[in-house]
């Protein structure tokens, strides 16, 4: 799929109205086709359409689940960040994950006093992790719909949207993962003690090197495992 000219602006003009807007990670997909014109609506459901083995995608699509009632927001504003973190001024995390993952911060605080893990994004609803394709397609990977498909799932295949088993970008004081630079993340001292630790607390890395559903290496990509 490539994108001409209009269609390259109808995205851009797409992601300033979202940055106008009140969008958040919990908004509907209803919220976001309001903010859409028809000519952007239809660009980005057709995006939404593509076939992700076409793009060596092979993850399962994840349950479907209604947008929990019972998220805890979390602002992380001292640590924002120019790109995908910045996309929205808070995260959430369903109350179970939230548990678990605070569980999880406490005991890797006590190894580094002077560091905290932080939630740079949890849990999206499907309109979020629309915003969140169309951004990193358009500011990250120019547009190549190839690259993007190998970094961010489609709604309906991301994790990020799962409410049992939320995905959360684990993010550190120091600002990491950079878009710039987002592999930086696996030299920290907080990979390296997830690796040996995230597994006591029903996370797991959910895209290691050379992971089976062709999404690049993302350190910073940890799952919850429901029991």
């Amino acid at each position: 799929m490539h994108f001409d000219n209009h269609e390259i602006a109808l995205l851009d003009n797409f992601l300033i109205d979202v940055e106008k807007s009140s969008l958040s990670g919990l908004s509907t997909m209803e919220d976001l086709w309001m903010i859409a014109d028809a000519e952007s609506k239809m660009l980005i459901e057709e995006i939404l359409q593509l076939n992700p083995l076409d793009f060596e995608f092979k993850g399962k699509k994840i349950k479907e689940e209604s947008i929990p009632d019972d998220v805890v927001a979390i602002d992380n504003s001292k640590y924002a960040q120019d790109g995908e973190y910045a996309l929205f001024k808070k995260s959430y995390l369903p109350r179970p994950v939230y548990a678990a993952f605070s569980k999880m911060g406490e005991e890797f605080t006590k190894s580094y006093p002077s560091r905290v893990l932080l939630v740079g994004s949890g849990y999206r609803s499907p309109a979020s992790q629309v915003v969140t394709l169309v951004y990193i397609l358009a500011k990250i990977y120019n547009f190549d719909i190839n690259k993007t498909l190998k970094r961010v799932a489609l709604p309906q295949y991301s994790t990020h949207s799962s409410v049992s088993e939320t995905a959360i970008d684990v993010m550190n004081v120091d600002g990491e993962p950079k878009d710039e630079d987002s592999l930086a993340f696996k030299d920290s001292v907080e990979y390296e003690w997830l690796k040996d630790h995230a597994n006591n607390f029903d996370f797991y890395e959910s895209y290691p090197p050379n992971n089976p559903d062709g999404i690049m290496w993302e350190p910073w990509h940890w799952q919850y495992k429901s029991n």
